[in-house]
């Protein structure tokens, strides 16, 4: 039998491990939680545990979420499917159960925790950013992060940034507190250098609250200087969305930007009435298919593409509007001024010429304002990161109308989305029949609004109930977790799930015995 001691150093070992590992991937975040289960087991003392457990209200509201998924398995057509979910899920009762069966985190036992987390999120994005720079020439956003998707890093980084000015505010040391400064400007370049765009957004959320917060509460002085930055923070953002839209929307005068009849060997002009541009020019104009067809497949007969039958006509429309990107007529001519690595761009699917010179930043901005051009321009939907999301929500809401009480089930989500996409003529193809990209619809769709009820308790009672308790970073990490909410499936995924299962029990975990404290302590 081990002693009191051990045990406590096995579970203080998986919670660094687990707030490290969640930064790595899939295995890293799960052999964690195995070692915490592991030493809960070993540990024994069952009866004090339980009884710990079974009066402590924030244990049954965190769990409620997990506890209802379980439940739904009654209702769903699709065991195979609800299992994985609950599966996934396991996360929100596991950690309320290590967490609130233990004895509370020191102080110092609570920032060796948080210390691990942002030593995995250091290793994480060094090795992304390795990856991306030095032992490959990456062009796609997606693939920057390497251990999860790119939304979920972003959740991340917001918290790090957070975690290490909460350091530089504890910390007495001036070193110390330079040093967290340095490493939360880290994560923000990073942030930007890796075009986690989501991640951007939802920090600059934070600053707007933050500061708009300091307008209110802080003395006279800060007022002015945060209701300044506050103004001076919303221009530059401003300024720099407007240079982007003028730069790929405003059209150039130029000869080229006009439809010509005929080309230099008097073959005619194909145009289209798409308003469809690259850095200020039209795309579909001026357009000599025979000729860019024959030109093309003259220099990559592997890679030539035709129209009748079609055929690889996903290279015409990257050819086009490259070429429209260079300020270029859509002919032999405009095809033969093309060089060498203007022509790699385009084997590589690159679709602007300016595209490999931009950071990942520009590139993630500039696929918004495109996604709108091509959505304003041609009611284009498919693979649209934001447009898609209306069609997403529409599925998921026609869903809930039909079961509004208990949903369908937890396993027959996506089967359900499957049939309502095709029943309702979506214009999305199959390949983006996809979530809703909203977790509070997904829940509903899943459990209905009984499911919806439960799942708003268990993230928002915690919230109230100890709102005088919690240390501020608690708070700017809820904001981050519920804005995620609206736009994403965070819980669906392990790194999502696991961001919020574990931030959310350890921050409630420290309020709630806070809050016994101070209950314990005699007034004066």
């Amino acid at each position: 039998m081990l002693s009191e001691r051990t045990h406590r150093y096995i579970y203080l070992f998986g919670l660094c491990a687990l707030a490290f590992g969640m930064m790595m991937g899939t295995v890293p975040t799960s052999v964690p939680q195995l070692i915490l289960l592991g030493n809960w087991l070993l540990e024994a003392d069952f009866k004090r545990k339980w009884h710990q457990l079974k009066q402590n209200v924030l244990f049954w509201v965190l769990s409620s979420a997990f506890m209802f998924h379980f439940l739904g398995l009654a209702w769903t057509s699709d065991f195979g499917h609800g299992l994985d979910d609950v599966r996934t899920k396991i996360p929100l009762m596991f950690l309320p159960l290590i967490f609130f069966s233990n004895k509370e985190l020191s102080r110092k036992e609570f920032e060796v925790v948080l210390l691990f987390f942002l030593a995995g999120s250091l290793t994480n994005t060094l090795w992304c950013l390795l990856y991306s720079f030095v032992l490959h020439d990456n062009e796609v956003i997606r693939n920057a992060s390497r251990f999860m998707s790119h939304i979920r890093l972003g959740l991340f980084l917001n918290v790090a940034i957070v975690v290490c000015l909460w350091f530089s505010f504890q910390w007495k040391k001036t070193g110390l507190r330079i040093l967290m400064l340095c490493m939360a400007f880290y994560f923000l370049i990073v942030l930007g250098v890796l075009g986690r765009a989501s991640g951007l957004v939802n920090f600059i959320i934070l600053v707007f609250l933050m500061l708009g917060y300091g307008i209110l509460r802080l003395p006279m002085l800060y007022k002015l200087i945060a209701l300044v930055a506050l103004i001076s923070s919303a221009v530059m953002v401003w300024i720099y969305l407007d240079n982007i839209r003028k730069e790929q929307l405003i059209v150039n005068n130029s000869p080229n930007n006009v439809q010509q009849k005929v080309t230099p060997w008097g073959t005619g002009y194909y145009h289209d009435d798409v308003d469809q541009k690259e850095n200020g020019n039209y795309v579909r104009i001026n357009i000599q298919l025979e000729e860019l067809q024959r030109g093309w497949k003259r220099t990559f007969p592997e890679d030539s593409f035709s129209f009748e039958p079609r055929h690889n006509v996903e290279r015409f429309d990257i050819l086009v509007r490259y070429m429209a990107s260079k300020g270029l007529n859509k002919d032999s001519v405009g095809l033969a001024s093309l060089n060498r690595e203007d022509l790699e761009n385009i084997r590589r699917n690159v679709v602007n010429y300016k595209y490999p010179s931009w950071t990942y930043l520009h590139k993630r901005t500039y696929e918004l304002v495109n996604e709108y051009n091509e959505f304003m321009s041609q009611g284009q939907v498919n693979g649209q990161s934001l447009t898609m999301r209306v069609y997403f929500w529409k599925a998921a809401w026609d869903i809930v109308k039909k079961n509004s009480i208990f949903g369908v089930g937890t396993g027959d989500v996506q089967e359900e989305l499957n049939k309502t996409y095709a029943s309702t003529n979506s214009p999305l193809t199959k390949e983006w029949y996809k979530r809703p990209h909203n977790q509070f619809l997904t829940i509903t769709v899943a459990l209905g609004f009984v499911g919806l009820l439960i799942f708003l308790v268990s993230v928002f009672y915690p919230a109230v109930f100890l709102r005088q308790n919690f240390l501020w970073i608690y708070w700017l990490f809820f904001i981050t977790a519920v804005l995620s909410f609206i736009t994403e499936d965070t819980l669906e995924t392990q790194a999502g799930l696991t961001f919020f299962a574990f931030f959310q029990t350890l921050f409630v975990s420290q309020a709630w015995y806070a809050k016994i404290k101070t209950r314990q302590t005699p007034e004066d």
